[in-house]
């Protein structure tokens, strides 16, 4: 079973060079969602979906966050080889999400500068941002035919209780909390998200 790693929003595909690591034993890819060129979200799901589309055998999408929430979307597409799911820290509805509608009005108030320290490009996360503020994926998960695998950290307050009621609307969810876990488990806690990980992928044999 090959897997296919989506990074979040403001990480790049290296982020997930050490779960890979961990899972060496399964062939694997980790897409770069926002490539030179690509600058929004619809973009980038299309983009990910012609990628995937030509798959030419069975694969896991593995998502973070923004990752997440398009692997979500993406398995109510036609994709014939697609075989099972692992959301960690999603996002499930951002419509009338008073926090988020808050983080976004800070992403716009903070200088250039701060984000390039991080790494990130402002214009590119305020955007996406801006983009994916009535995100509502509900109607989705509650007909998502998928085996999945949820993972929060504990630690991640803001999105624990979405993965909570992703877990009650995916018919064939299994849910895993991390404990000390923050947001970003593939960068700070790869060892214990891999070994969960691990141990779906070999129920699906």
């Amino acid at each position: 079973m090959k897997l296919i790693f989506l990074h979040g929003l403001g990480q790049s595909a290296d982020s997930w060079k050490e779960v890979q690591a961990l899972l060496v034993d399964y062939p694997s890819e980790s897409l770069e969602l926002f490539p030179s060129g690509v600058s929004t979200y619809k973009e980038a799901k299309a983009r990910i979906y012609q990628h995937l589309s030509k798959e030419k055998e069975p694969f896991i999408l593995v998502g973070l966050s923004l990752g997440a929430a398009l692997a979500l979307e993406l398995s109510s597409y036609d994709l014939p080889n697609l075989q099972g799911m692992v959301l960690s820290g999603c996002p499930l509805k951002l419509s009338g999400n008073i926090p988020y509608f808050i983080q976004l009005m800070i992403f716009k108030l903070l200088p250039k500068k701060v984000f390039e320290k991080q790494g990130a490009d402002k214009s590119l996360l305020v955007g996406v941002s801006e983009e994916l503020k009535t995100l509502d994926l509900t109607d989705i998960a509650q007909h998502c035919p998928y085996p999945t695998l949820l993972i929060c950290g504990s630690e991640d307050k803001p999105n624990l209780k979405s993965m909570k009621r992703l877990h009650q609307l995916i018919p064939e969810a299994q849910f895993q909390i991390i404990p000390n876990g923050p947001h970003v488990l593939n960068s700070h806690n790869p060892k214990e998200f891999a070994e969960k990980v691990r141990r779906f992928l070999e129920l699906q044999k």
